[in-house]
């Protein structure tokens, strides 16, 4: 297949997933507000730095709180990490690839883009919140399906798995850090919130009722971080991603560059100590984890998207 059909679809597959986990990253901090007193919960400044928008958001001379913020990852359509600005992505990537797509994933990208489009420009009040945001994640997770089960499982589906499995890596950590954020303070406030932090993350992540089933034991941040990092049978699981990468690499032509890359990635992360990662030790292993996925990223780029440039 063309190398521009096939990057298309690649970032069809992130885009999809990356605007499921954006609002997956906004319901964890809004569950936060439910579930934490106020002197516990992270700021909404946390949001921005961990989808890293920040200097975005300054650029469009918003004031910082929880109302702009929202309105920037929800509905600004002039911050590419958006919801909006996602499912624009996704929307114009398959109406340029229809021909080798389902036509009804068409049309439920076509549906949930206008209905998020609808709302883009209007506020999210806290009560609708859940309910808007969970319904963009259901309707990804509708889509995802689509494709699963009425495509043709060939080198064009490969790279829409390619994509998502590397976007999901991705975010699940970013959605790991997020929560995380809210154990550096007092511990004085935090220590009696740290079960409902990370119970909150792996709910976030439909992950709570795998956990138990896997780890049959009181929920600790060890064992939540080997689970959502380490787990190869839990789909949101990094190394799992990660070993959906690799599966797919070995389905395309010419792919052993890359898959050495995501190789390294894997062994790396299933060498990792976690008993050692807490606090701003977990967020620093996280922003270096996330430059190593890039490197994936480049690798998949270099091999398939730009083969023999210089």
């Amino acid at each position: 297949m063309l190398a521009r059909t096939a990057e298309r679809v690649y970032w069809l597959g992130r885009f999809l997933e990356r605007a499921e986990n954006t609002a997956r990253l906004m319901l964890v901090r809004h569950q936060a507000i439910l579930d934490l007193p106020k002197e516990v919960q992270p700021g909404w400044e946390q949001l921005l730095e961990v989808l890293g928008t920040q200097e975005n958001f300054a650029a469009l001379g918003g004031v910082t709180n929880e109302k702009n913020i929202i309105s920037h990852v929800f509905g600004e359509r002039e911050n590419p990490s958006s919801i909006i600005s996602s499912l624009t992505s996704v929307r114009e990537n398959m109406r340029t690839t229809r021909e080798i797509l389902p036509s009804e994933t068409w049309e439920r990208i076509n549906s949930l883009y206008l209905s998020v489009a609808r709302r883009s420009t209007k506020d999210l009040p806290r009560g609708m919140r859940h309910s808007v945001l969970n319904n963009i994640v259901q309707s990804c997770q509708q889509i995802t399906g689509m494709l699963a089960g009425s495509m043709n499982h060939d080198a064009a589906y490969q790279f829409i798995r390619l994509g998502r499995n590397l976007e999901r890596a991705d975010m699940s950590t970013r959605i790991i850090d997020a929560a995380s954020a809210g154990l550096m303070g007092d511990e004085e406030y935090i220590i009696p919130y740290r079960n409902v932090l990370w119970i909150s993350v792996l709910q976030s992540l439909s992950a709570y009722q795998m956990y138990r089933l896997n780890v049959q034991r009181n929920v600790s941040p060890e064992d939540v971080l080997e689970f959502l990092l380490r787990s190869r049978v839990f789909p949101r699981a990094v190394v799992h991603c990660l070993g959906e990468i690799e599966n797919s690499m070995k389905l395309l032509p010419d792919h052993r560059p890359a898959l050495k890359v995501a190789h390294r990635v894997q062994r790396e992360l299933v060498a990792t100590n976690f008993s050692d990662l807490v606090e701003r030790a977990l967020h620093d292993f996280i922003d270096e984890f996330q430059i190593q996925l890039e490197q994936v990223h480049y690798a998949i780029v270099d091999t398939w998207f730009t083969p023999g440039e210089v």
